[in-house]
């Protein structure tokens, strides 16, 4: 009848795997490289926050004002010619279309 509860009391055998080859020098470098890049970040907030930063952006926005305000001016020509055509070619394609309009104010 023992046979029937059968208790064991044994634990489970633990998994121990060690790798069959382990590179120490490639870990270093990832250790490394991990430190190198949380520098990097520190030092490009720093940067960012100096004034240093700040005057070379200011000057540069000076000089884009001129820039911009001719690209603009090239920006809205370039609008106007290309709604002139697309209706040029509206009214080529469709002319009753734009009679109507006409004929209705």
């Amino acid at each position: 009848m023992a046979f029937l509860f059968n208790f064991n009391t044994t634990k489970p055998k633990r998994f121990n795997y060690r790798p069959l080859y382990y590179d120490e020098r490639k870990e270093r470098l990832e250790k490394m490289k991990a430190r190198a890049e949380a520098d990097l970040a520190a030092e490009k907030d720093k940067v960012s926050q100096s004034g240093l930063e700040r005057g070379f952006l200011s000057e540069r926005r000076a000089n884009s004002k001129y820039r911009s305000s001719s690209l603009e001016k090239q920006s809205t020509l370039r609008f106007f010619i290309i709604l002139a055509a697309l209706l040029g070619l509206l009214y080529w394609i469709m002319p009753e279309l734009f009679l109507e309009f006409w004929r209705s104010k």
